[in-house]
Parts: structure tokens; sequence; C-alpha cells
């Protein structure tokens, strides 16, 4: 599980372990699948600058991030298709960018239960 490898971040003998480090004063996003359950269920973790991760729904994270979170906030729904919350997200991203949204300074990854994450292109 996601939260299993975050608990893992910075444990243990590196050569021997094959385990990565987290690195300081960094914010993550993490997202992935939980098969813990009887059905598999989409995951969403922050792990803020300290190491501390907490599940969301919906984050915004960096620049700009108190606004988008606040968007997020009012517009986000459970019962969104997919399309509808990439397109949530991107709305998101324009309010708060300072520059236009283009393939170069944004990218969209998918990550479903049913199939590999996937990275539009």
């Amino acid at each position: 599980a996601v939260c299993n490898l975050a608990m893992q971040f910075g444990e243990g003998d590196e050569a021997e372990h094959g385990t990565m480090s987290r690195p300081f004063g960094v914010a993550l996003l993490l997202a992935g699948v939980d098969t813990d359950g009887p059905e598999k269920t989409p995951v969403l973790y922050h792990a803020d600058p300290s190491g501390t991760y907490i599940s969301y729904e919906a984050k915004a994270i960096g620049s700009g991030s108190e606004g988008a979170q606040t968007a997020l906030q009012e517009s986000y729904d459970k019962s969104m298709t997919l399309e509808q919350a990439e397109t949530l997200a991107l709305e998101t991203l324009k309010q708060v960018m300072e520059e236009k949204i283009n393939s170069t300074n944004v990218e969209v990854a998918c990550v479903k239960t049913d199939a590999p994450y996937r990275i539009h292109g």
C-alpha cells in the first residue's frame, strides 16, 4: 500500500534494503490504488516537508495552493466522473497559475483501479 511505502522512506540501510529517503523540504502528492480491502479503491496522500502524510480526496500543493485548495473544496464531489475531475483540476490550475497552461508546464496523470496509471500526452 502507498502508506506502507511512505512509512519505509528513510528506514534501514539504503544499500541493503533498496529503500528511498524522503528529501528534506519537499511536499509530495502520492496517488495509487489500495488493494487491501474487498474492493480496489483509489487513494491520494499528501506528504508535507516534515514527513507527515494525510489522505485526501482532492489536494493542491505548491504556489497558489491556498486558492486552489479552496476551489477544490467548493467544487469537488466524490460522485464526479474521472473526466469531470480532470477538467476541474485543469480549471483550478488555470485560475491560480501565473503563466498559461501548456504541455511544457503541466502534465496530467490518471490512476485508475482497473488499469495501470497513464500520463496524458
